[in-house]
């Protein structure tokens, strides 16, 4: 067994020492050589800019027009203004729901407790068919005001878009 051991360890002292590539080779060797503008594979595809000054690539700034300026301003403003209306739109909408399953969860329990303190089945059955459907009207005349209110929500928050793209067509 130890000169198992024996004849396996050169090997495995050759296979450790050969350089693997990986990241850690092309870190070194980037490191070591000179940082240069491009990359070798691509210095072809780009001899042709190279004659070309770095400001002639780069241009003249962009210049904008008062007009420009104005209507990135009001652009500017009806993203605010879009954004104030959604955070208030999501608030009310929240507010609703909240209180529309609060009172859901309310109207159930008092629902289950006046049928079950009924002595009487018939009674219980009654008080249980009439308690349901008053609670069904309540849910949705719930659920058709946070309809409502996300409707609204929504129309408000794009309105200053709407304004922008009105003034924008004059």
């Amino acid at each position: 067994m130890a000169d198992a051991k024996k004849a396996r360890a050169p090997r495995a002292r050759k296979q450790a020492s050969a350089p693997k590539p990986g990241p850690e080779l092309a870190l070194e060797t980037a490191r070591s050589e000179p940082v240069s503008e491009t990359h070798p594979a691509h210095a072809a595809a780009e001899a042709p800019l190279q004659s070309h000054t770095s400001t002639d690539r780069m241009g003249e700034p962009m210049q904008f027009s008062r007009f420009g300026q104005e209507r990135t301003e009001a652009l500017r403003h009806a993203l605010s203004e879009a954004a104030l209306a959604t955070a208030h739109g999501a608030l009310e909408v929240n507010d609703k729901i909240i209180a529309a399953m609060q009172r859901q969860s309310e109207t159930a329990i008092d629902l289950w407790r006046s049928a079950i303190d009924t002595p009487h089945p018939a009674e219980a059955l009654r008080l249980h068919t009439d308690r349901s459907r008053q609670a069904y009207e309540a849910a949705t005349a719930q659920w058709k005001d946070i309809a409502e209110a996300t409707t609204r929500w929504f129309q408000r928050s794009l309105e200053p878009f709407h304004s922008v793209l009105a003034d924008r067509t004059r």
